[in-house]
């Protein structure tokens, strides 16, 4: 770990040694309260792994502060010594400590004051009083100002030391509760979106900080990509990278300061420090937290460190239960389509066995009755001859003189008069109706054994699918315009006819599902035709068509649907018929909510060779 505070320690020079080793011969360190042997036994690598702890001694008196410097181990204390009151606020502006250790009798600002000021700038620190036996009523009166414990003069060097590894441990208990909710908090976020917007404020529950910087890798690759951030602090990019991959190489935070060589944002005069965590998931590096203060503010400490590192767990561990998410959700919606599918499939099938008993029980039958009326069509036509014939043989007898010519002609007119012409009239529209029905019946019967799989396969071969829709611009062919938007062409292996049919079916359906306002021009139908991810892509738009969820998920099933011009319902296969055509050609047909409204047909076809 690399850390830079601005602020160097002070350590004891050879006179403070020497007070001390004399101190230690004569036995002047005696512990006060309490043998030493009750004191936790807890060690510096349990209370702090990520370094040593910081004290701040604060001692008007340099060679107290000098032997208090040299006598805490220098392998598990990092001491910085004061020499009053005020310069302690001054160092505590630009950095931070686990402990501070403070002189009660001190010019200018005295023991209780100091320890007020202390608190308010760093309610985390955990403060000690040393005092002698004549200030104890004071030491207590600290106590109620926030300090942690007093110890009394002259020190016993290993009950400071417990005392302050008790103070730590205090604070890092103290710590866990903040980082507990905020654990709770980030496991309960299910997606990737919900932990980036609630990220930055989580984090500064546990670590202060200025601004901070999310690196993610991007999908399929290692390049780290930084996350857009609310704040508006420009950071370069580069810099970030270069800090996150460090902390990702060593798997320990990274802490730099302005004032280090290694400090990466030259550029950039408004940060002070930057602190750089790994995210890992196992073994995997899963991205980067970088936490950013500005000039003028304080170094971070160990313990905002440790929480910190606490923090970037739980992060990876978030954003990697979130991706598990999405993927869950990705599946189960894929799972969702495909049984609509298979529900779907099951009632094509359905449809399709009631198709292929219908053709076998009817072809015969329909086939009987239109060779009947296509005879009957014959013998109407023959009769009408005759009956044309008669009348005009009968006009010619008429106009003759003789008698029996002139009654016969009469007779001729009788048999040929209007009612018979008024039969002869409806005995050849019943027989077109007729054929008109077996016509329907027929088509009907097609569309049954499309829908059943029993129709011939048309051949696939390559088509340039944006010259396919050209003439549908034409007027006239629907009934509402129709806008083709393909800049290239959009080669694609289909089966032509079945894809125009099925373009046929869908722009049917949207013309009379949305016919428009009386008086209104048509609002047009918009197709456009272009490549998404390597596929042959043909988009079917229309402003006006409003479907809800439930009715998208049905519109390609077979349907009952009212016929306006004889009021009757008939069966309509449109768009099941389509789907069924494309679904056999290996095209993917769905509906979706238009981007400004109405609804989207989407169509990806099969790429060609």
């Amino acid at each position: 770990m690399e850390v830079n505070h601005g602020v160097q320690p002070r350590r004891a020079s050879k006179g403070g040694a020497r007070l001390a080793r004399e101190l230690s011969a004569s036995g002047g360190f005696s512990p006060s309260r309490g043998a030493a042997s009750s004191l936790p036994r807890r060690s510096v690598q349990e209370l702090a792994p990520a370094g040593g702890i910081s004290v701040l001694v604060i001692d008007d008196e340099r060679d107290m502060r000098e032997m208090l410097a040299f006598s805490l181990s220098p392998s598990e204390f990092e001491v910085v010594t004061v020499d009053g009151g005020r310069e302690a606020v001054e160092v505590l502006g630009t950095r931070r400590f686990d402990v501070a250790v403070t002189d009660l009798k001190m010019p200018g600002m005295s023991g209780v004051e100091t320890v007020a000021a202390l608190r308010e700038l760093d309610p985390d620190m955990e403060i000690i009083v040393a005092t002698g036996y004549a200030s104890l009523e004071t030491a207590l009166a600290c106590m109620k100002h926030g300090a942690y414990d007093y110890i009394r003069k002259p020190y016993d060097i290993d009950e400071l030391r417990h005392l302050i590894l008790r103070a730590v441990e205090k604070r890092r208990l103290r710590s866990l509760v903040p980082l507990y909710e905020v654990s709770c908090a980030l496991l309960s976020l299910r997606t990737r979106s919900e932990v980036l917007s609630h990220l930055g404020e989580l984090a500064l529950d546990l670590v202060p900080h200025q601004a901070f910087r999310l690196l993610l890798p991007e999908p399929g690759t290692r390049e780290l990509s930084v996350c857009a951030s609310r704040d508006r602090l420009e950071v370069p990019q580069g810099p970030l990278r270069e800090l996150a991959g460090r902390a990702i190489q060593s798997q320990a935070p990274v802490c730099v300061g302005s004032t280090s060589r290694e400090w990466p944002f030259s550029p950039v005069d408004r940060l002070g420090y930057a602190l750089a965590y790994s995210l890992q998931v196992g073994d995997a590096p899963a991205g980067s937290l970088i936490l950013l203060r500005g000039v003028g503010q304080p170094a971070f400490s160990v313990s905002e460190l440790q929480r910190g590192s606490l923090f970037a767990a739980q992060l990876a561990l978030a954003l990697e239960t979130a991706r598990l998410n999405g993927e869950l959700e990705a599946r189960v919606k894929d799972l969702e389509a495909t049984r609509q599918e298979l529900v779907k499939a099951e009632k094509l099938a359905t449809v399709g066995k009631l198709a292929a008993g219908l053709t076998h029980e009817l072809s015969n039958p329909l086939s009987f009755t239109k060779a009947n009326l296509q005879t009957l069509a014959s013998y109407s036509r023959d009769v009408k001859s005759l009956w044309t014939t008669a009348r005009e043989v009968a006009e010619e007898l008429s106009r003759r003189e003789e008698p029996r010519l002139v009654e016969l002609s009469q007779r001729l007119l009788t048999v040929a008069g209007k009612e018979t012409e008024a039969s002869l009239q409806d005995v050849e529209e019943a027989a077109g109706e007729a054929r008109e029905g077996i016509r329907r019946v027929e088509e009907l019967l097609a569309e049954l054994r499309t829908l059943s799989g029993g129709s011939p396969t048309s051949p696939m071969k390559r088509v340039d699918v944006a010259q396919l829709l050209g003439p549908w611009t034409r007027e006239g062919l629907l009934a509402r315009p129709i806008q083709v938007e393909a800049s290239a062409p959009v080669f694609a292996q289909v089966a032509s006819e079945d894809l125009q049919s099925s373009l046929a079916r869908i722009l049917t359906f949207l013309c009379e599902a949305t016919p428009g306002q009386v008086g209104a021009p048509p609002a047009p139908l918009v197709i456009r035709a272009r490549h998404e991810a390597g596929r042959p892509l043909i988009l079917l738009e229309d402003p006006l068509l409003q479907l809800s969820e439930e009715r998208r998920a049905e519109i390609f099933d077979p349907r009952i649907q009212a016929d306006a011009r004889s009021d009757t319902l008939r069966l309509n296969f449109g768009l099941a018929l389509a789907w069924r055509l494309l679904r056999r050609m290996g095209a993917d047909l769905n509906v979706t909510p238009g981007a400004s409204g109405g609804s989207v047909f989407r169509l990806l076809l099969p790429a060609a060779d």
